[in-house]
């Protein structure tokens, strides 16, 4: 255990995010395993050597069957949930290797990272992965090493800074009771993922090109917003917002009806100076706005679809403007006000919306016997009406890639979600 004068604390930013281990699973093609793991093992005490607070370590099962014919929570190092009163890693490695495959998750405490966060430390992994011997050089790490106790102080200090105070009814209690024993969360997963399915659904970029477009031209009908312009972020996150919950709840298809959808927003640009990409911490707050408006209830058909969407979409894009350097200090202010930090969290919501997409996943090569990654995916998918952005695929023409996201909706729902018209328009 480090001495206690090397202990780092959160901050208030940090007791934001659900308190859950979310995993990160990465897909490789290997024609030696064995070198694969070896790569790995030394990459990973590298990066511990040089970051020891994440105090990680690897674990890997033969496996003959094939790579697929396994649940994902059977590849996590750690479950989504562990009671206050269990030991929390920072965060767990597991190696799952297959004949020709290795199958790499990170599970990592949501408290201590974003997905941003969690992304520069796989970053400094790769790093360390490729460039295994002690002497090599390791930028990213040491970046992380030489500026993160000053970055987690400053964010520390954000009540500090706080000069206007804002109302904010996005964080409420835990969704998670901290007590729940171990046996009663085992029995608690089992009953959510034998009632969930998750799949994947990719967007044509040309196809989300031209419905924002057609969205734009009905911008001047709409009465004035404080934003005057929507990205294709926003329409996807919109259709997102509106399709999947109207497959969930096809009794709220004449929107008349009340719900709500979620986007976690990154805060490192939101300051001045910004947080650094490499900041691993957590940085993000949720973004809470109703599906349902006024301005289309009762109305149905594609022409109304359109207005609703172009309506969300642009909502969408005012909340995103509206996320401040006001906001970055008014947030933990209001978590600094409260007596136990841990007794606070963002609320659920019906819908909600994380982009992995600027994660640099495909890009990174960890070296002999891996190189780069094959796919990505999530491994959290218990809830429905989570929708998760996946990093986004390296094309080598310079061309917008596809956009991937993973959904997870209640059994049976994923080709009812396909078939919708307004989600099916933008399918790849």
């Amino acid at each position: 255990m480090p001495a206690a004068t090397n202990l780092l604390g959160l901050t208030p930013l940090n007791h934001i995010p659900a308190k859950l281990f979310l995993p990160y699973i990465l897909y490789f093609d290997t024609p030696d395993p064995q070198t694969a793991v070896n790569t790995l093992q030394k990459g990973i005490d590298k990066v511990i050597s040089q970051l020891p607070w994440l105090a990680g370590d690897v674990k890997h099962f033969d496996h003959d069957e094939d790579i697929r014919s396994h649940p994902v929570q059977s590849y996590l190092p750690l479950p989504t949930f562990r009671p206050v009163s269990e030991q929390r890693p920072v965060l767990r490695f597991q190696a799952n290797v297959f004949p020709s495959k290795i199958v790499l998750a990170m599970s990592f405490w949501h408290s201590v990272f974003d997905g941003t966060g969690a992304g520069v430390i796989l970053e400094a992994v790769a790093e360390c992965c490729k460039t295994p011997s002690d002497e090599s050089e390791t930028p990213i790490a040491q970046l992380i090493a030489n500026t993160h106790p000053l970055l987690r102080k400053k964010v520390s200090n954000f009540p500090t800074q706080c000069q206007t105070r804002l109302d904010h009814p996005e964080l409420g209690v835990p969704v998670f009771d901290p007590n729940t024993s171990t046996a009663q969360w085992d029995a608690m997963e089992s009953a959510l993922a034998d009632a969930v399915e998750t799949a994947r659904y990719t967007f044509s970029p040309e196809k989300v090109s031209q419905m924002k477009d057609t969205c734009t031209q009905v911008l001047p009908k709409l009465q004035q917003s404080s934003a005057s312009w929507i990205s294709s972020n926003d329409i996807i996150t919109a259709v997102l917002a509106i399709c999947v919950d109207r497959t969930l709840h096809p009794e709220r298809a004449n929107k008349t009806e009340s719900a709500d959808f979620l986007m976690a927003v990154d805060l490192r640009s939101r300051v001045q100076p910004p947080l650094p990409e490499t900041y691993p911490g957590n940085a993000i707050f949720p973004v809470h706005d109703s599906i349902y408006l006024q301005e289309t209830a009762g109305q149905t058909g594609e022409d109304a679809d359109l207005l609703h969407l172009t309506h969300l979409a642009l909502r969408v894009r005012s909340k995103l403007a509206s996320m401040d350097e006001t906001l970055a200090y008014s947030a933990p202010a209001a978590v600094a006000d409260c007596d136990d930090w841990t007794k606070i969290e963002a609320s659920p919501a019906d819908i909600i919306v994380t982009s992995w997409r600027g994660l640099k996943m495909f890009s990174l090569d960890f070296g002999a016997g891996l190189g780069h990654i094959e796919d990505f995916e999530p491994g959290l998918a218990l809830v429905p009406g989570g929708c998760i952005f996946l990093p986004s695929r390296v094309e080598r023409s310079g061309s917008t890639p596809p956009w991937e996201v993973c959904i997870t909706l209640k059994k049976g729902d994923s080709q009812t979600l396909a078939k919708d018209p307004l989600f099916s328009r933008i399918l790849a």
